[in-house]
């Protein structure tokens, strides 16, 4: 079992010997599979401060490189581990050990026990075992939630699993699990009977510590829901990785577990490695549950309408509802193909929390000042607001009273009044040079009236999403939600792309397609960095190397595609972002197999269109090929004139032929090829009438390509994008021209 709090360890020894299990499950990948780099390389120099003690001037660079901390370490972390070791210094044995048992419980699936499994249309799926309770998760979201003092029976029969929780208004409600073999159900009984037993021990302090952590006391003052799972109490998504940028060695962790917002989530973006070998079937018949305060989330199978079954079954992948949006007592809901979930519990809206970015003057000073802190004994709070300042003039402002949930990302509610003031120093060293603050604003809480029965209805109309995306825009949520979006989707592989023949066909060394959704080519030389996108239908790649152009005309050859979108020039700010991979007109150049001939080139002040045949000339067959090339787009920007992006959209979309892809390249591929195909989603979904929800169309792009839409600034410009298009096809006023 796992400690859910470290601090709670009295006995020294006891410590070390769970520190030593801890190190061990991560250095073998047993506790994650991902974990955050930024959080790797504090656990491992606090593990070398245990080890080695304080750093010595003597020792030269490369002294750690003979230690393993992670599996596929490679020499750039073991530096960042050197040069995080020596701001340990002072700190003892025993402290080095504590603070990384306080790091290492941050980690997403922190004491969670999982187990593999699939549901009825075989998709994956998780079973977790925690402190807490049962956690169910689907593409890695957490799906389901049983507390354990919910749970009022566990049995099984041969292969099936039962869980039967507490009556409610005279309701009965059944979780049944369906495993493939009765071995295998028989563990997964036993396991929860052990959690069970151990962390049920003492039920009345059990209760307390639920009332507690649910927020369900009815206090106008402490407004907080928090998250129980793995014995972790946080959010995980409010809450970004730990970096050596915030950490102050000097002072030990709070015994205290971070208190969190209600505003919760339930993502998870680490994959697991080593689980145990259970496979199970989620039984789609599972019941309503009953409304309980201490239930997380409900199931409910939907059924398709005929009009979802008329249209394109691609895109049915990019519809669906996001977990932020939805007000209180909301209902779990399954597709055909995908499984959501939404919070059981009343979360915030939109408008409680506001995401307000501040850039410092040119003295470095932001204009506010802060009262607070956990040695106050008194929420943070901003106590004052210089008018002509940058937090007087930011959108939007800053106002005194206005409570502060995160700096950067980082939880402050355990953290002294001094820390805060140097976390909103340290703010203006950060690669950005803003400071985030995440306000809490008396007076925002939007109280959504329930129709008809009373129960509210999930938004299925494209008129409610738009309301939402402007809203969330407004508030700044979108964007927050999209900056804590998994990068790489957990568990997927890139092996192939990591192979010492394939190394020099990657642009960038970190930017690299999945095994699963990776391009294919024919012949012994298969790779090339491009994935498929099934959204409408894509090839999403780099800019093509110059040993990499014969692949790159091969791949669009035997995807069969007649039309190449091109978001770079080849060169920016005097970096080579692209290689020319076509002849200038008219000539005719080999490439491989693969001869082209350009045609034709036109120009306007946003694109252009080039006119190729490619012929295979081993075959004698030839093809047209058009090239449509952006070139009013900065690179990590936004197009400079947002109509002129539209007409481009609309000219590649005009030359879709039925299920032929689109080649789709930037520099890197996943940037601005991942705004276009974002984009050309929304205005397909706008087109048939129905709702659209940006950030789950990224999230659905980041599970088959890393890292699609690289900045908040391209995913800003996005959502307005939609909402100019939507508000021009109703007829009424547009919001202002992206930035």
């Amino acid at each position: 079992f796992f400690i859910s709090d470290p601090n709670s360890l009295q006995h020294e020894q006891t410590r070390n010997l769970y520190f030593l299990q801890i190190r061990s499950d991560i250095k073998e990948g047993r506790l994650v599979l991902q974990c955050p780099l930024s959080s790797a390389v504090v656990l491992a120099s606090y593990a070398v401060q245990s080890e080695l003690g304080d750093h010595s001037p003597s020792q030269q660079s490369g002294y750690l490189s003979k230690y393993h901390f992670i599996p596929e370490q490679d020499e750039n972390f073991v530096s960042k581990v050197e040069d995080l070791h020596p701001k340990h210094k002072g700190l003892k044995k025993s402290e080095a050990e504590l603070c990384f048992l306080n790091t290492a419980r941050t980690l997403e699936l922190y004491g969670v026990e999982l187990h593999a499994a699939l549901d009825t249309n075989n998709a994956s799926l998780m079973v977790g075992l925690a402190s807490s309770g049962v956690a169910i998760f689907c593409n890695m979201i957490c799906s389901s939630f049983f507390p354990w003092g919910n749970i009022i029976k566990i049995s099984f029969k041969r292969k099936r699993f039962f869980m039967h929780l507490k009556r409610k208004h005279t309701q009965d409600c059944e979780v049944s699990l369906v495993l493939l073999c009765a071995k295998s159900c028989k563990n997964l009984w036993r396991s929860c009977v052990d959690h069970h037993s151990f962390f049920s021990s003492n039920l009345q302090s059990y209760r307390k510590m639920i009332t507690h952590h649910l927020g369900l006391a009815n206090s106008k003052n402490e407004r907080f829901c928090q998250r129980v799972v793995g014995g972790m109490v946080w959010n995980p998504v409010l809450r970004r990785s730990i970096s050596s940028e915030y950490l102050e060695t000097k002072s030990l962790p709070s015994r205290s577990p971070p208190s969190t917002p209600k505003w919760r989530s339930t993502r998870v973006r680490h994959g697991i490695r080593k689980v145990r070998p259970s496979s199970m079937e989620l039984n789609s018949e599972l019941k309503d549950m009953s409304e309980g305060e201490d239930v997380f989330y409900t199931y409910r199978t939907s059924v398709s309408s005929s009009k979802d079954s008329e249209g394109d079954s691609s895109l049915h992948q990019c519809v669906f509802h996001p977990f932020p949006y939805y007000s209180s007592r909301q209902v779990f809901h399954l597709t055909d193909k995908q499984t959501f979930a939404y919070s059981q519990i009343q979360a915030l809206s939109d408008g409680d929390l506001l995401l307000i970015r501040i850039a410092p003057d040119h003295e470095g000073k932001f204009g506010f000042n802060v009262k607070g802190g956990v040695d106050q004994k008194m929420p943070l709070a901003i106590s004052h607001v210089k008018p002509d300042s940058p937090a007087g003039r930011c959108e939007p402002k800053l106002l005194e009273g206005d409570q502060v949930v995160l700096i950067n990302g980082r939880d402050i509610s355990e953290h002294t009044h001094d820390q805060v003031v140097m976390f909103i120093r340290a703010s203006r060293e950060s690669h950005s040079g803003e400071l985030a603050l995440l306000i809490k604003r008396k007076g925002l809480l939007v109280d959504i009236q329930s129709q008809g029965d009373g129960q509210p209805e999930l938004v299925t109309t494209l008129d409610e999403s738009m309301r939402l995306v402007e809203r969330g825009i407004q508030s700044g949520t979108l964007c927050f939600h999209f900056e804590n979006l998994y990068r790489r989707k957990p568990g997927l592989t890139l092996s192939c792309a990591r192979l010492p023949k394939n190394m020099e066909k990657n642009r960038y060394r970190d930017i690299l397609p999945y095994d699963v959704t990776r391009v294919t080519l024919e012949g012994q030389e298969d790779y090339i960095n491009a994935s498929h996108i099934t959204c409408l239908r894509y090839v999403a790649a780099q800019g093509p190397l110059p040993q990499t152009c014969s692949h790159f005309w091969q791949s669009v050859w035997e995807q069969q595609s007649h039309t190449i979108v091109m978001l770079t020039t080849l060169t920016e700010r005097g970096r080579t972002k692209c290689h020319q991979y076509w002849p200038h007109p008219p000539e005719v150049k080999d490439y491989g197999h693969m001869r082209v001939k350009c045609h034709s080139e036109e120009c306007n002040l946003a694109y252009v269109t080039r006119q190729f045949t490619l012929t295979h000339t081993q075959r004698g067959e030839e093809r047209a090929v058009t090239h449509l090339q952006y070139v009013a787009w900065p690179d990590h920007g936004v197009p400079d004139d947002p109509s002129d992006f539209l007409l481009f959209i609309t000219s590649a979309r005009e030359r879709r032929r039925a299920e032929e892809p689109l080649v789709v390249h930037c520099s890197a591929g996943i940037g601005r090829t991942g705004v276009l195909i974002t984009m050309e989603t929304a205005l397909t979904l706008l087109d048939r009438g129905l709702p659209v929800f940006p950030l789950d169309i990224v999230k659905t792009l980041r599970d088959q390509r890393a890292m699609m839409i690289q900045t908040t600034c391209q995913f800003q410009f996005v959502c307005e994008a939609i909402l100019r298009v939507y508000k021009e096809k109703q007829g009424g006023s547009t919001t202002p021209q992206p930035k």
